[in-house]
């Protein structure tokens, strides 16, 4: 893995040392991670350095976002796993931090690890499901121009209902 370096943001691998307060704060926070299944579980810096451990590897790249003018982690971002016979991989996006919602952060992020996953990597496609509700993360998936390509109903339990999700998906036209 490398160092994706973007006009606002870098990527580079996730490690241990990215552990702090403030990241189990934002995994906590129910309006961070609403649309996620880490809602689920409570977070404590040991299970998220656990996670970590196991974030990077043949088949699985995660990043941390940081911001290029001051360093700070703001959040993640994970390409897995990589399917090494169809070429393909599923992206994951967290953006912790709630002042950095909005900035298009997010699309940049999509970008740089989708050129990462095409270029480095030569996928085919990327892959990626989303709570129909998250207005947010479908525009940010959409301005890195993905496409939705199918709606799977009633698929998410969500705050006392069944939901939709949308599969969205790019594919390398440049291969």
């Amino acid at each position: 893995m490398k160092m994706l370096d973007g006009k606002q943001i870098i990527l580079r691998p996730l490690v241990v040392t990215d552990v702090t307060d403030e990241y189990v704060v934002w995994m906590n926070d129910y309006d961070i991670v609403k649309y996620t299944e880490s809602r689920f579980v409570t977070h404590t810096k040991e299970s998220i350095g656990e996670f970590i451990k196991t974030a990077n590897n043949e088949t699985t790249h995660t990043f941390a976002i940081r911001m290029k003018d001051t360093g700070k982690h703001i959040g993640n971002i994970k390409l897995g796993g990589i399917n090494t016979h169809h070429r393909y991989a599923d992206v994951g996006l967290i953006i912790g931090r709630k002042e950095y919602h909005g900035r298009g952060i997010a699309t940049e992020c999509i970008r740089l690890v989708t050129e990462y996953a095409f270029k480095q990597l030569r996928l085919h496609m990327v892959l990626c499901g989303i709570y129909a509700l998250n207005i947010g993360s479908i525009r940010a998936f959409q301005k890195a121009e993905w496409v939705i390509y199918a709606t799977v109903p009633k698929i998410r339990f969500f705050e006392g209902e069944y939901i939709d999700s949308y599969l969205l998906h790019k594919i390398n036209d440049v291969e």
